[in-house]
């Protein structure tokens, strides 16, 4: 199954709404935006990197506009040395390209994943699901509801007004 049924199939499941636009291929966050904009869109964009440290992988996901450190992560990920993921190591753990990578619906049930709280001050999230030429868009209390529902790891973090990181796992509480 492909990410993009994969992620279809577990919206359905779980009763969450959601609306899709075809539009052009992307080829990263900036092109995303563009089209979700013209289909008069608004919400949190995603933006999703795939992190390298200490021989595993973590998938990060926050918004568009953001800029990721990785260097901030260290202590998380328990290590200095820390890389984005080669294009080889991106497709293989998340089944994406680059500009297309989705923040769930991953087949690797031992890909953690490590979420932006800023995310859930929007209304709506918006993301490209593994479809370089699709974007979706749910609420971000359904978001919720998916991270709670993933057999993957979950973790959530925020950023204080100095650059410092603090994270924090969410319950796993399976919707009905």
């Amino acid at each position: 199954m492909s990410v993009y049924e994969n992620i279809r199939r577990m919206l359905q499941r779980l009763e969450i709404p959601f609306e899709e636009i075809d539009h052009l291929a992307v080829s990263g966050c900036e092109d995303s935006q563009h089209f979700r904009q013209q289909a008069g869109w608004s919400g949190a964009s995603s933006k999703c990197i795939l992190f390298h440290a200490k021989g595993r992988y973590y998938l990060v996901v926050t918004m568009a506009e953001k800029e990721i450190v990785a260097r901030l992560f260290k202590k998380e990920f328990g290590t200095k040395d820390i890389r984005f993921a080669k294009l080889e190591e991106l497709t293989r753990w998340t089944g994406c390209e680059p500009g297309a990578v989705s923040p769930f619906g991953h087949i690797r049930e031992e890909l953690p994943y490590y979420i932006d709280e800023d995310i859930f001050k929007a209304e709506y999230f918006m993301f490209n699901p593994a479809v370089p030429t699709r974007s979706m868009r749910i609420r971000t209390g359904d978001l919720r509801k998916v991270y709670a529902a993933l057999p993957n790891p979950v973790r959530y973090f925020t950023e204080d007004e100095e650059g410092r990181f603090s994270f924090r796992e969410e319950e796993k509480i399976r919707p009905n």
